[in-house]
């Protein structure tokens, strides 16, 4: 799979009915930090990526590309999508 086909982290969650109280019960961090992450508003740490990928039995290099595109979807100028 190339960078450019990879989901963002959110709809890769909304796709599995993933709830962000239960993602962060799961992964156990905070929800506002999953959120921000989900949002593009912070990029994920490597422990957050991995404590996210285990978490929700995701293999981390998969993660790292969902949350990195949620990055870049947040940061994209208007209209390009």
């Amino acid at each position: 799979m190339t960078d450019h086909a990879v989901q963002p982290l959110g709809e890769f969650l909304a796709g599995r009915r993933f709830p962000l109280e239960a993602v962060a019960l799961l992964t156990e961090l905070d929800e506002s930090t999953v959120s921000r992450i989900v949002n593009g508003k912070a990029r994920a740490r490597p422990t957050t990526i991995v404590a996210m990928s285990t978490g929700l039995g995701v293999g981390a290099r998969r993660m790292k590309a969902m949350c990195d595109a949620a990055w870049q979807a947040a940061h994209e100028p208007e209209g390009v999508r």
